[in-house]
């Protein structure tokens, strides 16, 4: 059974990977997106698990990429079934 503290380390590194296949495009909006950083350093050293605050921003500003489906499976299901530490 793997470990919460590397099932959230997987899920930073997954978000890493996600923002950093997000593009700008300068025909859009000017849209001002805050990430918490804080959160993502305490997933990143598997203190804590993604907040569904963070999940909803990240399902908003991916919603032309990814499905909602795919990101949960990264960032929600894992963490589901799994006692908090």
């Amino acid at each position: 059974m793997t470990a919460r503290s590397d099932l959230r380390k997987e899920a930073y590194h997954y978000i890493l990977q996600i923002l950093g296949d997000v593009s700008v495009n300068d025909n859009e909006e000017s849209r001002i997106v805050c990430i918490p950083l804080e959160e993502l350093r305490l997933i990143k050293e598997g203190i804590a698990d993604p907040s569904p605050d963070l999940v909803t921003l990240l399902k908003s500003m991916l919603c032309n990429t990814l499905s909602e489906s795919v990101i949960d499976s990264h960032l929600v299901t894992p963490f589901e079934n799994l006692n908090p530490e």
